[in-house]
């Protein structure tokens, strides 16, 4: 019971951190496609707002990226919290990195316009541009930073996400040009009409602090028509942004922490693995198999970068000394879907107890899906005559 209640658990939880997260790349995605009509026009910004970032700005839509936030950044808290070692490659350390980053980044943002909507300021590109091209240039640059990361850590995700699914493969042709392509264009449209705002400030020579509505003649950026200056809420954003950040930051830290008090207090045996007619590698029970690979830099297919996902990590064990766990709910579908036999386990999800083990990998270090004619990879020819 214990157990099919943990199993249960965790497939909430991850599915509830594939949403959370595809719901904010969703977001971020439609701001970036705003941001790149700022090629041709800050009007043809406005005139495509109310279909692009215009509908995040309802309360029911506004709430649910706020749940999707926290429930995200929480879920990769404990994701850390979780992790026998913080050892991994490159892009799974990006997305680790920046997924830390991820709040405190975007509640600049989410609290600015909700500010803006408590205290009846219209929120359009010609308020937007002028504050953060004209009156706070730090914080449109820190507007341009937050893009850039949650946009890397989304991606990094999604990439990760749909590489584990065979049937995804031919999707992702289109999805890596794509990541590159949508934030170049968003920067190169925002540098352009910032440009233009600043054209136009310069003639009007606005003061700083407020921004008069009724536009020059030459001004290509709609306003609306008002006959009072607008003042931005901006002190009251600064405190309740800055106190997010803070919060974060603690928060991320206190996991550092708690993670690493785990790590040393929980009790560990000696594990020896041998893989095929390599030389055996010394190892601990808090380590599982694809963990201690990496602990000692041997490279080892897993394109789900450890998700027990996508089944290219799988080994064939071929001897052990202590009884091995029983594979989780998740792993048992994998494992299944890739036709592994009965001596067949996932080396991200196999965390010996203890002693000696030894496995072939079934996958070579470097596969992809695109290397299978079929659905999912087959297994090496040795394999495939164990199965027969």
């Amino acid at each position: 019971m214990a157990r099919a209640g943990a199993n249960r658990s965790g497939l909430i939880i991850r599915t509830a951190r594939v949403y959370s997260g595809l719901f904010m790349l969703a977001f971020v995605t439609a701001h970036l496609l705003n941001l790149s009509l700022g090629v041709f026009s800050g009007d043809a910004m406005n005139k495509a707002k109310p279909f692009l970032t215009g509908i995040w700005s309802n309360p029911v839509m506004g709430s649910l990226l706020l749940t999707a936030l926290v429930v995200h950044f929480l879920i990769g808290l404990w994701a850390i919290y979780r992790r026998p070692t913080l050892r991994t490659n490159p892009q799974d350390l990006v997305q680790l990195l920046s997924g830390i980053c991820v709040v405190p980044l975007l509640a600049t943002h989410v609290v600015g316009v909700m500010s803006l909507k408590l205290n009846g300021i219209p929120f359009d590109y010609a308020i937007a541009l002028k504050f953060f091209w004209v009156d706070r240039p730090e914080i449109g640059l820190l507007q341009v930073i937050l893009l850039s990361v949650v946009w890397i850590h989304g991606c990094a995700g999604l990439i990760t996400w749909l590489r584990s699914k065979s049937d995804m493969r031919n999707v992702l042709g289109w999805l890596y040009p794509l990541a590159v392509a949508v934030p170049v264009m968003a920067l190169t449209g925002y540098a352009e009409v910032g440009r233009q705002v600043l054209i136009e400030v310069q003639s009007q020579a606005a003061p700083s602090g407020y921004y008069e509505t009724e536009p020059a003649a030459s001004t290509s950026i709609p306003q609306p028509a008002r006959t009072e200056p607008i003042r931005l809420p901006y002190e009251q954003v600064k405190r309740i942004t800055n106190g997010i950040i803070w919060w974060s930051i603690a928060l991320a830290a206190l996991t550092l922490i708690a993670r690493e008090v785990r790590v040393r207090v929980q009790s560990s045996q000696v594990v020896v693995i041998r893989r095929g007619n390599a030389p055996a590698l010394a190892s601990t029970s808090q380590l599982s198999v694809l963990d201690s690979f990496r602990a000692h830099h041997q490279p080892h297919a897993s394109l789900c970068e450890g998700r027990g996902r996508c089944g290219t990590c799988a080994v064939r064990v071929t001897g052990f000394e202590y009884p091995l766990p029983e594979p989780t709910a998740l792993e048992i579908k994998t494992l299944r879907r890739i036709g592994a036999t009965e001596d067949m386990r996932l080396a991200c999800q196999l965390t010996p107890a203890g002693g000696h083990l030894s496995v072939e990998p079934v996958y070579p270090a470097d596969f992809t899906f695109e290397e299978s004619e079929h659905a999912h990879p087959i297994p090496p020819p040795d394999m495939k005559q164990a199965q027969t």
